[in-house]
């Protein structure tokens, strides 16, 4: 077993992990992402001040269409007065018409509320859509910026598996068979470098007579991590 090639190899597929993350985790991906989020937001506002102001236009209508029953009415009470003599039929018909003055006045206050309410909406809509297009702006910057990032991304990522894919030619398959399933139980780790006794893999110091055992193994012999079992790079 060539352990110094699975070294490299190990070394690619690292950097291939990190290259998938950092491709995950753009600051381009982020950008873009919150520039959307803002987009989404100010839309949202958008529509519901356009529900509020809809909802402001049908309650103006159903005044003004109420103000005209209302006056159509008292003309009529006005042509019924002319022609009532008794007194009290009189006063009951200026009592309805006093009613429908009151009726007719409240609804003037609440369409002169309205209005008002209408015009500031519409100021809000103004301003919110002069911010949408700003929003509109950025978005399309930002996604062409984490295309262009991901373009570059994939391009790193493609010459990696390359890379890979020519190292994986020069080991024989069962080797790779038993790194790869080194590197899924291992957190990615099939192969270690001692360093100052301790294995790099699980961090665990390894005793002078199991360095020395090592040392002694015939050049073709692997070696393995006493704690962990991972391959050991001599």
């Amino acid at each position: 077993m060539d352990v110094k090639a699975l070294h490299e190899l190990q070394s690619i597929d690292t950097a291939i992990d990190q290259s998938r993350h950092a491709q995950a985790t753009l600051p381009e991906r982020v950008r873009h992402d919150d520039a959307r989020a803002r987009l989404a937001s100010l839309r949202a506002k958008i529509g519901d001040v356009r529900r509020e102001q809809s909802a402001f236009e049908s309650e103006l209508a159903a005044i003004e269409r109420r103000a005209a029953e209302l006056g159509n009415h008292k003309s009529r009470l006005e042509k019924q007065l002319k022609t009532v003599i008794a007194p009290r039929e009189a006063e009951a018909l200026q009592h309805e018409m006093t009613a429908i003055d009151v009726e007719r006045g409240e609804g003037d206050d609440r369409g002169l509320e309205l209005l008002e309410s209408s015009a500031r909406a519409d100021a809000d809509l103004s301003e919110l859509m002069v911010r949408e297009s700003e929003a509109l702006t950025l978005e399309a910057d930002a996604a062409r910026q984490l295309e262009a990032a991901l373009i570059a991304s994939r391009a790193i990522l493609e010459d990696l598996e390359r890379q890979r894919m020519d190292m994986v030619s020069r080991i024989a398959p069962s080797d790779v068979r038993d790194y790869e399933r080194l590197r899924a139980s291992h957190g990615g780790v099939a192969v270690a470098e001692i360093r100052h006794g301790v294995c790099g893999g699980c961090h665990m110091d390894i005793s002078p007579s199991e360095l020395d055992a090592i040392k002694r193994l015939s050049v073709d012999a692997v070696a393995e991590c006493p704690n962990c079992s991972r391959l050991l790079l001599r």
